[in-house]
């Protein structure tokens, strides 16, 4: 009698995020449209989701909104505007945290706690400097300028 047994976790379904589902779906103008809804919570037309998106015409917004639907992340409200039901983040979208028109890159936030103990050492430290107290400067600020110089990146990665 064989057993069968998967003997890799990577290989096991539970472990799997449900966000990283939409992965596939939610890319080009279909995660620009999601992004939009995102930021803006409250129901939009498709003709006003098409303007501020800058899609090509509300045929077009309509598609992707349709797609968004399909994907269970969209529904209508009683006016038939659109509105989000369900929010994930996969890809890109896992780097930011937040919500509404406050989605800001995770990096954001290490990089203010980062450069407050940056400061906070500079000042302690000022008077007496010791070769510890040096490189510990020096590690602060080489994080603080690497932790900033991503979150800059992810900000001009964002779905806009």
């Amino acid at each position: 009698m064989e057993v069968c047994r998967t003997s890799s976790w990577e290989e096991s379904p539970d472990l799997k995020s449900d966000d990283d589902d939409f992965l596939h779906d939610l890319q080009g103008n279909t995660l620009l449209v999601y992004w939009y809804l995102l930021q803006n919570r409250q129901p939009h037309s498709a003709r006003e989701i098409q303007k501020r998106t800058g899609l090509s015409s509300p045929s077009l917004a309509l598609h992707h909104l349709n797609k968004l639907i399909d994907l269970g992340l969209v529904g209508t409200d009683q006016n038939g505007e659109y509105i989000i039901t369900k929010t994930v983040r996969p890809g890109l979208l896992s780097l930011f945290v937040g919500s509404g028109r406050m989605l800001v890159p995770r990096f954001s936030l290490y990089a203010v706690f980062n450069t407050s103990l940056l400061l906070a050492s500079a000042y302690i430290f000022w008077y007496e400097l010791t070769p510890a107290s040096i490189l510990l400067l020096i590690v602060l600020t080489t994080v603080s300028i690497e932790l900033w110089f991503e979150t800059v990146r992810l900000w001009h990665e964002r779905p806009v």
